[in-house]
């Protein structure tokens, strides 16, 4: 095994392991450790209200020290490692791995927020603060595993991917901010349907969509979409050359969407199940995907 590692190789394989640089993972380090130490006082690891406040966490307990536990939860979600095999890496068994992440996830959503990485979910309004040329929409989907319930089976069966999916609609700035991330929906949901229940401010901006917003420009008038090729009829190569200027554009809210799933939680199929976990999980990736960006 190779020990005598140069700092650049030290920092990639952090960064491997971690989703961030070094850098990126202290500023977060900040603002995680007050939160997750008023919390730790307040509540007991199940999360119920303690008897007596905790004024020193101690030093026998498992995961001790904020940075231990930051980075318990970042290597968490961007392996999506089996709980009993995390639990092996900290030596701790699965039951307490699974009772650290469901502690600790809120936490980090709330460290994000606090930063100011965090994107917009209930509606959408247009940052007055900053200088924004144009905007992309697009929907991204994720693997979720097949539920028992035939309904539930129909609702997120998704005819594009042949498997089990929920979607995320996101409106992202032109280097891939993220400034909108919607709840999750069923992958038999079509993009247009989940942009028409959303409440999305109306501006001067342009919004450039694919396809699957057609119709969009009824009630936003600024959304740019590429020609469709007309039934038993081509394209002129006027049209051709301004669906590639199109996509040339769009790309960035896919390079977005990779940030995003470089947690594999996202990338892969994830298990966790507890109710809204998924959505607060989609959150935290589309945070971190800012802060990276953000400095």
């Amino acid at each position: 095994m190779k020990t005598n590692q140069t700092r650049k190789e030290a920092e990639g394989q952090f960064r491997s392991q971690i989703s961030l640089t070094q850098a990126k993972f202290d500023d977060l380090l900040q603002v995680f450790a007050p939160l997750v130490e008023e919390k730790l006082a307040s509540f007991t690891l199940k999360g119920k209200p303690r008897n007596r406040r905790l004024h020193r966490e101690r030093p026998n307990g498992s995961l001790h020290g904020s940075k231990a536990k930051l980075e318990f939860i970042l290597m968490y979600l961007k392996e999506n490692a089996n709980q009993a095999y995390h639990g092996f890496a900290f030596g701790l068994s699965q039951s307490k791995v699974s009772e650290w992440v469901y502690f600790l996830v809120p936490v980090l959503e709330q460290s994000l927020e606090q930063m100011g990485v965090s994107a917009q979910r209930d509606s959408f309004k247009i940052p007055r603060q900053r200088e924004i040329a144009y905007l992309i929409a697009d929907v991204t989907e994720r693997k979720v595993p097949r539920k028992t319930d035939p309904e539930a089976q129909r609702l997120e069966y998704s005819g594009k991917k042949k498997c089990h999916t929920i979607k995320n609609l996101a409106i992202t700035d032109p280097r891939g901010y993220v400034l909108f991330m919607s709840d999750s929906y069923g992958g038999s949901v079509h993009d247009k349907v989940i942009w028409d229940e959303l409440e999305i401010e109306r501006s001067d901006h342009k919004i450039l969509a694919d396809l699957g917003f057609l119709g969009i420009e009824k009630n936003y008038p600024n959304a740019i979409l590429p020609f469709k090729k007309p039934k038993k009829g081509e394209l002129s190569q006027d049209q051709k050359e301004i669906n590639k200027d199109h996509s040339r554009l769009r790309i960035k809210v896919e390079h977005s969407f990779g940030g995003i799933k470089r947690l594999k939680m996202i990338r892969n199929t994830i298990r966790l199940k507890t109710e809204g976990i998924r959505d607060t999980i989609m959150r935290i990736a589309t945070g971190l995907h800012n802060l990276r960006l953000a400095y």
